[in-house]
C-alpha cells in the first residue's frame, strides 16, 4: 500500500496532456457584456473586478464589454453593439431598483429578449422584481433575475458571482475567474465542493465489493492514484483561477509544504479508522471527501493570500471537513440504498444498510411490540 506521505509522488503521475488541457481551459477567451445605467452599472462592474486577494490581480484581457443599456436602441451605434452582444458569452443587465423603467430602457430590454442569450438581470438597491411595461417583460422569461439590496455588503460579490456562474457556460468558469478577481472566491468554493463530492462518490463505488478486516482502511494503489490525481487537478485549477502563473510543477512544489505532506489524509485516517468495526466503506468515503475538502481549502488560502494556515486554523478546517464528510457519506449511502432498492434487494442495498447502521447520528428505533389484546 502507498505511504500516506506519498502525495507528492502521486501528483507527479498526472499526464502532461491533462495539465495542458487545464491550462488551455484557463486561457479561453470569454466576454461578459455589462449593460445598464450609472451609477448602478459601475457598482456591479466594481464587484466583478475587485476582491480581497492579496497575491494576484487579474490576468489577461479584461472580459467585460461595458455599455449604457440605452445604446442598444440608440443611433448608429446600436447595430454594432448588437453584433458585439451576439458574440458575448453572457449578458449582465444592471438596473437601479429605486428608479422606474424608462421607455428607452424598456425598449432595450425588449431588443435583448430577441437575442435570447444567456442573461442575468441585476436589480441594485431593491428586493422586488421590476414592473416592465408592455412586451419588454419577455426579457425576464429567459433571464436569471437577482437583487442586490445593498451592494456594499461583503457577501454581495459572491451573490453576483453565483448568478454569473449559473448562466455562464461551465467551461468558461475558470477563465472568467482568472480574469475577474470578484468571481474567484465563489469559483473556489464551488470547485472544492464539486471535487470533494466526486472523490467521495468514487470512494463509495470502489468500496462496494470489499469486506474489510477490523481497523483497516481499504485504499488500494489505484484508489490513491485516482483520488490524489483529482486533488492535484483541484490544486492546479485553484492556482490558475486565483491568477497564479501556469507552470504546473512550480505550483505543486510551492503548495506541498503548505499542505503538510498529505496532512489531511493521514490525520483523517487516524480519526476515522476506529469508527467502523467491520466495513471500511464509511471511513473511505468520509476520508475521500474530507481529505479533498481540506486540501482544497488550504490551497485556496495559499494562492489567494499567501496565508500559511496555522495549526489551530488547520484543525478547524479539518474538523469542518470531517463534519461535512460524514454528512456526505450518509447522503451517498441513502442514494445508493435507494438505487439498490430499484433493482430489488441487491447486494448494494444490503451494504448501504450496514453503512447507515454504523454512521454517527440519529438512528431509527425499531417498532415497539404491540400490546397483547385483553381477553
Amino acid at each position: 500500500m502507498p505511504s500516506w506521505n506519498d502525495l507528492g509522488a502521486a501528483f507527479n503521475t498526472l499526464r502532461e496532456m491533462d495539465v495542458a488541457a487545464i491550462r488551455e481551459e484557463s486561457e479561453r477567451p470569454v466576454t461578459i457584456a455589462c449593460l445598464g445605467e450609472q451609477p448602478a452599472l459601475a457598482l456591479a462592474v466594481g464587484l466583478l473586478n475587485t476582491s480581497d486577494s492579496r497575491r494576484y490581480g487579474s490576468v489577461g484581457v479584461n472580459p467585460l464589454l461595458i455599455s449604457p443599456l440605452r445604446d442598444v436602441v440608440r443611433g448608429a451605434r446600436a447595430g454594432d453593439l448588437i453584433e458585439a452582444l451576439r458574440r458575448a458569452d453572457l449578458l449582465l443587465v444592471v438596473l437601479d431598483g429605486r428608479e422606474s423603467i424608462a421607455a428607452p430602457v424598456a425598449a432595450a430590454l425588449k431588443q435583448l429578449a430577441v437575442l435570447a442569450m444567456p442573461t442575468v438581470i441585476v436589480l441594485v438597491h431593491s428586493e422586488l422584481s421590476p414592473n416592465l411595461p408592455g412586451e419588454s417583460s419577455r426579457a425576464l422569461a429567459y433571464a436569471h433575475l437577482m437583487t442586490l439590496p445593498n451592494p456594499e455588503l461583503p457577501q454581495s460579490a459572491d451573490i453576483l458571482a453565483e448568478a454569473v456562474f449559473e448562466r455562464l457556460p461551465a467551461d468558461l468558469h475558470m477563465a472568467a475567474a482568472r480574469r475577474l478577481p470578484g468571481l474567484r472566491a465563489c469559483y473556489a468554493r464551488q470547485l472544492i465542493n464539486a471535487t470533494s463530492f466526486t472523490n467521495a462518490t468514487y470512494a463509495l463505488a470502489s468500496s462496494l465489493p470489499e469486506q474489510i478486516p477490523i481497523f483497516s482502511i481499504p485504499f488500494a494503489a489505484a484508489d490513491i492514484l485516482v483520488l490524489t490525481k483529482n486533488q492535484a487537478i483541484l490544486v492546479y485549477k485553484l492556482a490558475l483561477a486565483q491568477g497564479a502563473p501556469p507552470e504546473f510543477q512550480s505550483r505543486i512544489r510551492e503548495v506541498l509544504p503548505v499542505l503538510g505532506g498529505a496532512f489531511a489524509w493521514r490525520q483523517l485516517a487516524r480519526t476515522l479508522v476506529g469508527l467502523v468495526p467491520i466495513w471500511g466503506v464509511v471511513p473511505k468515503v468520509a476520508i475521500a471527501y474530507a481529505g479533498t475538502y481540506s486540501t482544497g481549502m488550504v490551497a485556496w488560502r495559499w494562492f489567494d493570500s499567501g496565508e500559511m494556515i496555522s495549526g489551530a486554523r488547520l484543525k478547524e478546517i479539518t474538523d469542518e471537513a470531517m463534519r461535512i464528510g460524514k454528512e456526505r457519506a450518509r447522503a451517498l449511502a441513502d442514494t445508493a440504498r435507494a438505487r439498490g432498492g430499484e433493482v430489488g434487494g441487491s447486494a448494494l442495498s444490503k451494504i448501504t444498510d450496514r453503512i447507515r447502521a454504523v454512521l454517527p447520528g440519529k438512528k431509527e428505533r425499531p417498532a415497539e411490540p404491540s400490546e397483547p389484546e385483553q381477553p
